[in-house]
């Protein structure tokens, strides 16, 4: 029978010794990291940083900032980790003029707030103020303005409907060009056609036309004007075909139908 080597308890005492030394150093040393980490948290809650100290807007022209801020649930000094962006940025989207909100931390406690707004493509008025029809195809009801901004064409009869979205649709269809021709739009339905439009142009002429066929043959405006006597002003009729006819002879042919009644 092989002979097994015994070790005493003394011989083994340094190991024992040394092992719970190790086992106490690695329990010291968590306690000791998870009171650090409570003291750095604790400190980060107190300071500055915890804390939105900036926010910068930017790509708003007809919201204003007070507006965004408010409307974003977004303040000053609120605790950073309580700040939801994505809920805020839903939050500004419900805004007709807002297309697009994007809220970004920068560093440590800055808010970058990024506006796609919806552009206005003419204004409607009522009683002297103006009020924004936008690319969407939606007729504001609040917020109107004193007075139209830009070149965009005036608006008369709309309201919100399919008939203001075909004729938005339309319209952002035409070259800029031809767009920024147009000084009114008024929605003039007639018995046979309940999409009847009629336009004031910049030019002095006149334009009849119809929501569904708009775009595709007014983008023919300017080779229809170039063919006209620089004096000769009147109404073209995109309707049905295209023709031209002047105020005077329009006025002597509504004279006779008068006359005839």
């Amino acid at each position: 029978m092989a002979n097994k080597k015994i070790v005493s308890i003394e011989s083994r005492i340094p190991e024992l010794k040394k092992y719970r030394k190790k086992k106490l150093i690695r329990h010291m040393s968590i306690l000791i990291s998870a009171f650090v980490l409570l003291i750095l948290i604790t400190l980060y809650f107190l300071s500055p940083l915890s804390k939105v100290a900036r926010i910068y807007v930017d790509g708003n022209h007809q919201v204003d900032e007070k507006t965004i801020l408010a409307e974003g649930n977004l303040d000053l000094d609120e605790f950073i980790f309580a700040l939801n962006k994505s809920k805020s940025a839903s939050k500004l989207e419900e805004n007709p003029l807002i297309k697009k909100a994007t809220i970004e931390l920068q560093g440590f406690n800055t808010l970058r707030v990024h506006i796609t707004e919806n552009q206005t493509v003419g204004y409607q008025e009522k009683e002297g103020q103006y009020f924004d029809i936008l690319e969407t195809g939606k007729l504001l009801t609040t917020q109107p303005k004193q007075f139209p901004i830009g070149n965009s064409p005036i608006f008369s009869n709309f309201k919100n409907g399919t008939a203001l979205k075909d004729m938005v649709s339309q319209l952002n269809k035409l070259p800029e060009g031809v767009r920024l021709s147009i000084s009114e739009i008024h929605f003039a339905p007639t018995k046979s056609d309940d999409e009847h439009i009629r336009l004031y142009m910049n030019d002095g002429n006149e334009v009849s036309a119809t929501i569904a066929t708009f775009a595709e043959k007014m983008a023919h405006y300017p080779s229809i004007v170039a063919q006209l006597k620089a004096d000769q002003k009147g109404i073209i009729d995109l309707e049905i075909g295209s023709y031209f006819r002047t105020y005077l002879k329009d006025k002597e042919e509504k004279a006779a139908l008068d006359k005839k009644k």
